[in-house]
């Protein structure tokens, strides 16, 4: 009865109100978040569908294109119709590597990884070097490993070859002909630091920030050209997340690049 008798009373009254209108503000304010950011997420969304379109558009339309000129008559002609049909060959394996990046980035988004074991990080990152040398000797290009043999981390080692080809094969691409490329692994503080190293063309300070946005391009004209898909470094980044490692980018246009892998 007390406490009723104190709330009627203007003190009482203008502490009730004054706590009210405060519950309220939060609750607008939480809202205005939420509504913020389901805007952010659906500017992604269309986005990202924008993007992608556009990437199968591109590769289906020169298909296209050139079977067209083919059935018109062109096929008549055996030097037209074979460098048509590499042209094909080339625009159908380009579009079977964006679809292939597609599932696999949507994979990682919408599961955690469950399958969790110990990965001897020098044995995989030799198993990921042997899958890609090929590509590397093509253009006279040096993978050079060293790595701690004690070091290993908990987690899922297809994942993990996986992140590394993207990102031994992102430093080959951008490499200059009869470069290096080092994989580097140490314990440093309590942590295994795995760094891969190019003596490439670098990436300005203006673009580092963005790069491993999906679809994000330095130099659209060069990404075309080494056959890249504008995913390889965003599925690099939801790897590293599933092993809560932290990723680093240090580079120097003209003289490389570091990516720094923190587990």
């Amino acid at each position: 009865m007390a406490l009723v008798c104190f709330f009627i009373t203007g003190g009482g009254v203008a502490i009730l109100y004054f706590y009210l209108m405060k519950s309220i503000r939060t609750m607008q304010n939480q809202l205005n978040d939420m509504e913020e950011e389901n805007l952010r997420v659906e500017n992604i969304r269309r986005g990202f569908v924008a993007n992608v379109t556009h990437e199968l558009n591109t590769p289906l339309t020169s298909i296209s294109g050139f079977i067209e000129t083919l059935q018109e008559g062109a096929a008549e002609d055996p030097e037209t119709r074979t460098k048509f049909l590499d042209i094909i060959a080339i625009e159908t394996a380009r579009l079977q590597r964006l679809i292939e990046d597609l599932l696999v980035l949507s994979e990682i988004e919408n599961k955690r990884e469950s399958t969790l074991e110990t990965i001897n990080v020098k044995y995989s990152v030799e198993k990921t070097v042997d899958l890609v040398l090929s590509i590397a000797e093509k253009r006279g290009i040096k993978l050079l490993v060293d790595i701690d043999e004690t070091l290993s981390i908990e987690g899922n080692e297809d994942r993990f070859i996986q992140m590394m080809m993207n990102l031994i094969e992102n430093a080959i691409k951008y490499s200059n002909d009869k470069g290096r490329v080092w994989i580097i692994g140490a314990r440093e503080a309590g942590h295994v630091v795995l760094s891969v190293k190019d003596e490439g063309i670098g990436i300005d300070q203006l673009h580092q920030e963005r790069l491993f946005e999906r679809f994000y391009r330095v130099d659209k004209s060069r990404s075309r050209k080494v056959g890249g898909t504008g995913l390889g470094l965003s599925i690099v980044k939801h790897i590293a997340a599933l092993f809560d490692a932290e990723l680093k980018l240090e580079s120097v246009p003209g003289k490389g690049s570091t990516f720094s892998l923190i587990f």
